[in-house]
């Protein structure tokens, strides 16, 4: 007869497990295109969710992330990009808006408020608290999540529709710290609706049977490496998230995995952009051989620069378009 193990064992017959959850609305977040296209493609290989939440959540058909590799292109981990729309806040008070198509928080998260970059630093808090209820700002009820956080260092600065990412951790000894954001790059977009109800493993990669995260759950996907979603129907992003917007059409938002421009062109065309619709003075900074369009009659080159005197005067020449 084998010795009975209460952790190991065979069960001949069928087992059920139940589980209950409330799923949201429905969205058409992906735009629907005529013809030949190929939007939603996958990477070869998938990888873990180095930042799962850290109880039963659910990501949206939309929501963005990393794929980020090692220097060799090997060892892939998917980090989330958690996105928090803020109603209020007072001293260590923080309201986010709680409507079912938001990401939820958890106490041991860190957050901050969205850097101008994607994988800037900033002023991170841990949450140390979480609790389900509204408040009424200008006579408008908003469900929210009222989080306590561990400092008031971020108060001052949200206002209702701030919108606040996961930072790396705050150490359990601090109540703030400067952090970068979790997120360093955007590369990835959730292909559909997951829902995420078993308790994660926090260690990413653990396989020492020791670690206590070792019998939670991993969660291995594959996220498209590209989208083109209604903005609108999108988890909230903060600017630099939109700044990345490569679509020209008013309300879509597009991403793309093939995005290779160095980031000394990727400079050049920021420039390019600031100075588009400008009529450029002597006193408007540019390099040499540089281009301004302002209208679709009137371009200007960047011909001289003076650096003689206390501050650089620039010439720019009208050129004709025909």
């Amino acid at each position: 007869m084998p010795i009975y193990n209460p952790e190991l064992g065979v069960f001949r017959g069928t087992q059920l497990i139940q589980k209950r959850g409330n799923i949201g609305g429905f969205k058409n977040v992906f735009v629907a295109l005529q013809g030949f296209k190929n939007e939603l493609i996958f990477p070869t290989f998938g990888a873990a969710i180095a930042n799962p939440f850290r109880g039963a959540a659910k990501l949206f058909a939309g929501d963005l992330a990393e794929y980020r590799t090692d220097a060799n292109g090997k060892n892939p981990k998917y980090y989330i990009l958690k996105t928090y729309k803020a109603v209020s806040a007072s001293s260590t008070t923080i309201n986010i808006l709680r409507d079912g198509y938001k990401h939820i928080p958890f106490v041991g998260d860190s957050i901050m408020i969205a850097p101008d970059k994607i994988g800037g630093s900033g002023t991170a808090v841990r949450i140390t608290a979480v609790t389900e209820t509204t408040v009424t700002i200008s006579e408008t009820v908003y469900p929210v999540w009222q989080l306590t956080v561990s400092a008031n260092s971020l108060a001052s600065a949200i206002s209702n529709g701030t919108i606040l990412v996961e930072s790396e951790p705050v150490a359990s000894t601090d109540t703030s710290a400067t952090k970068a954001m979790m997120v360093k790059a955007i590369n990835s977009v959730v292909d559909c609706d997951y829902d995420m109800l078993e308790k994660p493993s926090l260690t990413y990669g653990n396989t020492d049977p020791a670690d206590t995260n070792f019998d939670d759950a991993r969660y291995h996907v594959s996220f498209a490496l590209g989208g083109l979603m209604y903005t609108e129907k999108m988890s909230p992003m903060p600017q630099c998230v939109r700044d990345l917007n490569r679509s020209s059409v008013n309300g879509w938002f597009k991403v793309d995995y093939y995005d290779m421009t160095s980031e000394a062109t990727k400079a050049e065309l920021e420039a390019q952009k600031a100075l588009a619709g400008v009529t450029p003075t002597t006193s408007t900074e540019g390099y040499f051989g540089q281009v301004c369009v302002k209208d679709s009659t009137h371009v200007y080159v960047c011909t001289a620069i003076d650096t003689s005197g206390s501050t650089p005067s620039y010439t720019w020449k009208a050129v004709t378009i025909s």
